[in-house]
C-alpha cells in the first residue's frame, strides 16, 4: 500500500491504476529513505517491472545526508512514533514523522533548490548529495595523480623566521623525506610542541589542543578566523586542479558571504558546499582529489595559528584552547582594546576576517567536550554537553544532568531524582539501533542462555529487574553490546517508575564529570 498526503488530502493506492490517479496531484514526492526503497518500488510498478529508476517524478529523500538514524529512531526522539493496528495507520504515522523531519531540514532542501537555480543545474540535481552538487557546480574533472603530494608551499605572508625553528624544521623534514622517496608513513608523522603553556600536536591535518578538566569564570575571548581554510585557498590560489569552473567556486563563496550578511540560514548550507569541496581534495575517489592543495591548506593553517598564539603570548593571561580556525584565551580587560588591535592586524596581514566573542565562563572536559557561557547569556555546547535533537535524543536526562552540574554544581543524583519526580519517563529512554552491517538486535534473558530478538530500533529504560538482560547486535554469530545501552533493559511500553534503575543513570553521569 502507498499513502499520499497533499495538503489535507489523503489518497491510498494499492495498484498501478491507483498510483497513477494519486500521482496526478503530486508535485514533489517526499519520504524517508525513498531513494533506496520507495522510489524503486514505484518505478517498478509504473513500468510494469521494466525500470527501477523514477525519472518522471521529482523526489526528495529526507534521510539524505543526515546521521544514520532510522525513521523509528527519529519517531522515538520526537515522541511521534505510535503503535499501529494496520498498514494504513503505520503509513499515516510515518507521514507525520516525515512532516516533522521536513520542518527540521527545510532550510537544507530550500538551499539545494536555490543552488540548482543559481547555477542553472538540471532539476534532477536536487537529488544529489552536497558533494555531488559541489562537483557539478565547479565542473569537477578527475586529474591524474601527480608526484607533488607533500611538496607544499607556504603562504607568502607567513614570517617563517619568526616561527619556532623546530616546528619549521619538522615540516621541512617531511617535505625533504618525500622528495627522497614517497612513504605513506610520512602522512602520520606528528610533532608535539608547547605554545603558551599548552601542548599542541602538529601534523598534516588540523591542530587541536585544550586544557583538560578546566572550569573557570573570568574574562575570555574566542578568536575565530572566519572561513579560514577558504580564505587561504583563495588568497594563495590553492584551488583543486580538478575544478574547471573556478568562477563558480568563487561565486559560492560570495553567495555564502551575502547570506551571512543577511543572517540567512542558507549560509550554513553554502558553507557546507564549500567545505565539501575542500574535504574532497583529500578523497582519492573524488573528481576533486588534489592532495597537494589539501596539505598546502592544512600545513599553513597550523603555522598561521601558531603565529597568532606567539604574537599574543605577552598580552594574554592564559591559552585555553586551540582549534583548526581559532583560539580561546583568558585576558586582562585592561588589554582588551590592545588585543583587538593586534588581532585585527593579524587578520589584515593574512587577509582573513576575524570574529571575537566575549566569554564569561568555561567548563571544558577536553577539546571536544565543553560549554562556553557568552557575555550575552547564550551558551556554546559541544560533545557530551550538546542539547538533544530530533536525530539524537537518547537519554536526554544525561545531557541535562551534565549541563546542570556544570552550570550550578548540583550533584547528579539530586538532579536526576528531581527530574524523576516530574513523571516524564521519556527523558530516561535509551534509544538505539543496530548498525547497518549487523543482522539484528537481541536481548539476553538473564539466568538463561537464550536471547530474545527485538526490532532493529529499540526504546526503553535501565531497569532493576535483573531478569531483563542487556542488548546486543549480532553478525554472523558474533555478539557485540549495543553502544551505551543499559546492563539491564526494559522496553518503554512495560516500564514504570518502580522498575527504573536510577543508579545506572547517576553512574553514567558521574563517569563524565570532573
Amino acid at each position: 500500500m502507498f499513502v499520499f498526503k497533499t495538503g489535507d488530502k489523503i489518497e491510498k493506492a494499492t495498484d498501478k491504476e491507483g498510483l497513477l490517479k494519486a500521482l496526478k496531484s503530486v508535485g514533489i514526492l517526499i519520504s524517508f529513505d525513498n531513494y533506496s526503497n520507495f522510489d524503486k518500488e514505484l518505478a517498478l510498478i509504473l513500468s510494469d517491472g521494466k525500470n527501477k529508476y523514477l525519472k518522471k517524478y521529482l523526489s526528495i529523500d529526507l534521510a539524505q545526508e543526515i546521521r544514520k538514524a532510522s525513521i523509528e529512531e527519529i519517531g522515538y526522539n520526537t515522541k511521534l512514533l505510535k503503535a499501529s493496528e494496520n498498514v494504513f495507520d503505520l503509513c499515516m504515522n510515518r507521514i507525520e514523522i516525515c512532516e516533522h523531519i521536513f520542518k527540521e531540514r527545510e532550510t537544507y532542501f530550500e538551499t539545494k533548490f536555490d543552488i540548482v537555480s543559481e547555477f542553472k543545474l538540471n532539476a534532477q540535481s536536487i537529488k544529489k548529495t552536497i558533494a555531488g552538487l559541489a562537483s557539478e557546480i565547479v565542473k569537477a574533472v578527475k586529474q591524474p595523480n601527480r608526484p607533488d603530494v607533500l611538496i607544499y608551499s607556504y603562504d607568502k605572508n607567513i614570517p617563517i623566521g619568526e616561527l619556532p625553528k623546530d616546528l619549521v624544521r619538522f615540516y621541512e623534514g617531511i617535505k625533504a623525506k618525500y622528495l627522497n622517496g614517497f612513504d605513506e608513513t610520512l602522512k602520520k608523522q606528528q610533532f608535539k610542541m608547547t605554545l603558551n603553556g599548552l601542548t599542541h600536536t602538529f601534523g598534516l591535518g588540523g591542530v587541536h589542543s585544550a586544557k583538560e578538566k578546566y572550569k573557570e569564570e573570568g574574562h575570555f575571548l574566542h578568536i575565530d578566523a572566519k572561513a579560514f581554510y577558504t580564505s587561504l585557498i583563495i588568497n594563495n590560489n590553492w584551488i583543486s586542479n580538478g575544478i574547471k569552473n573556478k568562477e563558480n567556486y568563487l561565486n559560492l563563496y560570495d553567495k555564502k558571504a551575502q547570506y551571512e550578511l543577511e543572517e540567512n540560514p542558507k549560509a550554513l548550507i553554502y558553507k557546507e558546499v564549500i567545505n565539501v569541496i575542500f574535504g574532497s581534495t583529500k578523497n582519492p575517489y573524488s573528481d576533486l582529489y588534489d592532495p597537494n592543495k589539501f596539505h598546502n591548506v592544512t600545513v599553513n593553517g597550523q603555522l598561521i595559528m601558531a603565529h597568532l598564539i606567539l604574537i599574543l603570548e605577552n598580552f594574554i593571561e592564559e591559552l585555553i584552547q586551540t582549534n583548526t580556525d581559532g583560539i580561546v584565551v583568558r585576558y586582562n580587560p585592561e588589554f582588551y582594546d590592545l588585543l583587538l588591535e593586534i588581532v585585527g592586524l593579524w587578520g589584515t596581514h593574512y587577509n582573513v576576517e576575524v570574529a571575537i566573542t566575549k566569554i564569561n565562563k568555561i567548563h571544558q572536559r577536553d577539546v571536544n567536550n565543553y560549554i562556553f557561557w557568552k557575555e550575552d547569556g547564550q551558551t556554546i555546547r559541544k560533545g557530551i554537553y550538546k542539547e538533544p535533537n530530533y536525530l539524537n535524543g537518547s537519554m536526554p536526562i544525561i545531557n541535562e544532568t551534565l549541563f546542570a552540574n556544570a552550570a550550578t554544581g548540583i550533584k547528579p543524583q539530586d538532579y536526576i531524582i528531581e527530574q524523576f519526580k516530574m513523571d516524564d519517563l521519556s527523558k530516561f529512554y535509551f534509544i538505539g539501533k543496530k548498525e547497518k552491517d549487523q543482522e539484528k538486535v537481541v536481548q539476553k534473558i538473564t539466568g538463561f542462555t537464550d536471547y530474545k530478538t527485538l526490532t532493529g530500533t529499540v526504546c526503553g529504560v535501565a531497569t532493576n529487574k535483573k531478569k531483563n538482560g542487556g542488548l546486543f547486535q549480532v553478525k554472523k554469530g558474533l555478539y557485540s553490546k549495543l553502544r551505551n545501552s543499559p546492563e539491564n533493559f526494559m522496553n518503554h511500553l512495560e516500564a514504570n517508575k518502580k522498575q527504573i534503575d536510577l543508579n545506572w543513570y547517576v553512574d553514567l553521569v558521574e563517569k563524565n564529570i570532573f
